[in-house]
């Protein structure tokens, strides 16, 4: 699969361009049937859709990372579309007249956004179908595996028949680096240090991150390593590298996805 629909990094994993927010990838599974990770933006929903229409496999499952916008923006509108349940961790849903639904919310490293979203209109609830509170195959070959600590209901997803894993915003990748999300950004930090480790003993070689490119072998090596590394002191020269990387991760998540991204090989952590 070529753009402008989406690349396949690796046989069975399509990563959706035209989308905004998080990365998108559609995962074959052993069904026949394919499962949606992450949904971006709400506007990133009619690439979605015409990514799914073009890859021409039934949608058994939108399975959602964590409950940030940037994230599960389009999942109301996809399940819509396509009628395919909704799975999240326990943590980030609530009951809502009767329904389990998704406790939407915004990332605290978008600090314009959450002032924007005192005055927006509030996005439409999404449904869940399925909420994980420990770790379960939830479609067939696919795991998903609680990481609280970015959130509370923080999930990965491995899928063993491809050796991959889809992480969220466990990591985040820059230009092949793994690297950990800002102590801040986190609902709980030391949960989520603790979920670093605990998912670097599980992981598989490939891995791909809600933000930056996938590392289609040696992720599980990256990851043990950053797993082993403590937090740096904040010092001018830390503060520096930090401000420069959430510059970057801005840009890249406000444009829309293009495809030809360089995908990370090495083994280097």
């Amino acid at each position: 699969m070529t753009a402008p629909f989406a690349e396949e990094p690796l046989p069975g994993v399509w990563w959706l361009t035209g989308t905004r927010g998080s990365n998108v990838f559609v995962v074959a599974i052993p069904s026949g049937g394919v499962a949606l990770v992450d949904t971006g933006f709400a506007d990133s929903s009619p690439a979605i859709l015409r990514a799914l229409e073009s890859i021409g496999r039934p949608l058994e499952g939108i399975l959602l990372t964590h409950r940030h916008r940037d994230h599960t923006g389009a999942a109301a509108a996809v399940a819509s579309a396509t009628g395919a349940p909704v799975i999240a961790g326990a943590g980030d849903c609530r009951l809502r007249d009767g329904r389990l639904v998704l406790r939407s919310g915004i990332g605290r490293s978008h600090p314009l956004r959450l002032a924007a979203a005192f005055v927006r209109r509030r996005p439409a609830p999404v449904p869940v179908a399925l909420a994980v509170e420990a770790p379960q195959e939830v479609l067939p070959g696919v795991r998903a595996i609680p990481t609280p600590g970015h959130t509370p209901g923080s999930l990965c997803f491995i899928a063993d028949h491809l050796g991959a894993a889809f992480v969220g915003d466990l990591v985040i990748s820059h230009g092949g680096e793994l690297t950990r999300s800002l102590r801040w950004a986190n609902h709980d930090d030391a949960r989520y240090l603790q979920s670093i480790a605990e998912f670097a003993r599980l992981a598989p070689p490939a891995g791909f991150p809600g933000h930056g490119v996938p590392l289609l072998t040696g992720f599980d090596t990256a990851l043990a390593a950053l797993a082993a590394l403590p937090r740096r002191p904040l010092t001018p020269r830390t503060a520096l590298e930090r401000a420069r990387r959430l510059a970057a991760f801005t840009a890249g998540f406000a444009a829309r996805r293009r495809p030809a991204r360089k995908v990370k090989e090495s083994e280097s952590p």
